[in-house]
């Protein structure tokens, strides 16, 4: 790849007005179609090496924008290929970048980090064969002493078991969540993952501005009726809820 500076897209917005137009040296507005991207001339090299000051200003930039206009912001590092590219992209997801922009209008993206409760701890191989074995039908074949076969199966039940149980506790947390906000958003992403062997809830909402501070009062109360760890983020530019913009700047490589 050729280390010649590139257009990066900071975020996406309907052309600004002057009020926001910015001044800072290195960033400039490609506009087409009633549309506006902002931008910074950047070496590859620079994205790869970048310090966590520089990923702050940028979150910063984006921030300012998105508190004075609904922006469609783009995570750190796209590059495209020039000016002619960017120009591209506005003109060819003219509808869908409107669309978003409706859908994102006016809103802030506040997280929920979930650690749920860690589940009972792994049962091994031999200790879930007598498990099995005690409630399988009277079949010889279902000896453990019968080979490894009964173990595997075994373990893969096991893992089921824990799988569906986390999932089961991961739902009920959730409705929880959005019970205690309901009517505060507009809508919600989730993620279920795994830290240090826990399972990790993360919820990303999309809350109309006005709603921002009715939102965190509703979640702070009653605290206690939630199992687990919890983390409110935000607020923030809405990233979670533009991913659709992500296979249409793919599409120019």
């Amino acid at each position: 790849m050729s280390d010649r500076p590139r257009p990066m897209l900071h975020c996406i917005l309907r052309s600004p007005p002057g009020s926001i137009a910015r001044a800072e040296a290195g960033l400039r507005w490609i506009e087409r179609d009633g549309l506006a991207a902002l931008v910074a001339d950047r070496e590859p090299s620079e994205i790869a090496g970048a310090s966590s000051v520089g990923l702050q200003r940028y979150a910063d930039i984006v921030a300012e924008i998105h508190a004075c206009a609904a922006v469609i912001p783009v995570r750190f590092g796209c590059l495209l290929a020039g000016d002619e590219a960017v120009g591209k992209l506005l003109h060819r997801s003219r509808d869908r970048l409107h669309g978003l922009l409706d859908q994102v209008g006016d809103c802030l993206e506040f997280g929920i980090r979930l650690l749920l409760p860690a589940d009972a701890p792994a049962a091994t191989d031999d200790d879930a064969a007598p498990r099995l074995h005690a409630n399988a039908p009277s079949d010889p074949r279902a000896d453990p002493d019968m080979g490894p076969g009964l173990s595997h199966l075994l373990a893969i039940r096991h893992r089921l078991d824990v799988e569906a149980s986390l999932a089961a506790r991961a739902r009920e947390a959730r409705e929880v969540i959005k019970g205690r906000v309901a009517g505060r958003f507009r809508e919600v992403r989730e993620e279920l993952g795994q830290i240090d062997g826990r399972s990790l809830l993360s919820l990303y909402f999309l809350v109309p501005r006005e709603q921002g501070e009715h939102f965190v009062e509703c979640l702070r109360q009653d605290a206690s009726s939630l199992r687990g760890t919890g983390l409110l983020t935000g607020p923030w530019p809405p990233y979670n809820f533009v991913g659709a913009i992500d296979d249409d700047i793919r599409s120019l490589d």
